[in-house]
């Protein structure tokens, strides 16, 4: 007899788990308190628009996600992001200069000084802060990186996605994934370093080099196509 598993929620996860747990053998139910899956995941039509209530995009890190889109049949249905829009530019003395994404682009960059370049070989060398989690993002960049890497590089991203000051953020809340690496490997040049080499290992992506993707109708096209494989497993407004 096959297991029965209940999943409480049909947003991405608990619907891509109960597709996988299926396709295993098991008896899966999913149950949703609203009248359709998707959960953040929610685009809207309207008035000739199309808007996403959720997340409006996602990076294809892992081979996961290219099977689960030929398995649902909506190879069609998939756009990728305009390579021009991984562009990024920072204003610095009334210039705007590309933010480099290479070691060549870094190195050729003005967006950068001689100095702040060389800053950084002594990164592997900075060691860990008495604060530890409770460092601010500012605190963190200028110990490990420099100040120049904090106003030109970090501050706006902060900026951009936060809304806030890095002085006031923490590290370990708002950049968790920079936290883990001097917490793991002891810095970020040889936590990059073997991150990668394990991302390697289990055929992934690196977030920088992953393709962006949406759908035509939206990303709620996911979980829709997820919810008409299992069909009346899953249980909507219980």
């Amino acid at each position: 007899m096959n297991k029965k598993i209940t999943i409480l929620g049909a947003g991405i996860s608990g619907l891509t788990s109960a597709y996988l747990l299926q396709k295993k053998g098991f008896d899966v139910t999913v149950i949703e308190k609203n009248n359709q899956p998707g959960g953040a995941m929610e685009s809207v039509h309207e008035n000739g628009f199309l808007f996403d209530r959720g997340p409006n995009s996602l990076l294809e890190t892992v081979p996961l996600i290219g099977q689960l889109v030929t398995e649902l049949g909506l190879e069609s249905e998939v756009i990728y992001a305009n390579d021009e829009g991984n562009k990024r530019y920072i204003l610095r003395d009334n210039q705007l200069h590309a933010l480099p994404t290479s070691l060549k682009a870094f190195l050729q960059t003005k967006l950068f000084s001689t100095a702040a370049k060389f800053r950084l070989l002594k990164e592997p060398f900075v060691g860990r802060s008495d604060d530890g989690y409770y460092q601010s993002i500012a605190d963190f960049v200028k110990r490990r990186l420099g100040q120049e890497f904090l106003d030109y590089a970090i501050n706006p991203f902060v900026a951009g996605v936060y809304a806030g000051r890095p002085e006031k953020l923490s590290v370990a809340s708002a950049f968790p994934k920079l936290y883990a690496l001097e917490e793991k490997y002891g810095g970020l040049m040889i936590g990059a370093f073997k991150s990668a080499k394990e991302r390697k290992k289990r055929a992934e992506v690196s977030k920088q080099s992953a393709k962006m993707l949406s759908f035509r109708n939206g990303m709620q096209t996911l979980p829709l196509a997820l919810a008409k494989q299992l069909g009346n497993r899953v249980l909507t407004k219980s």
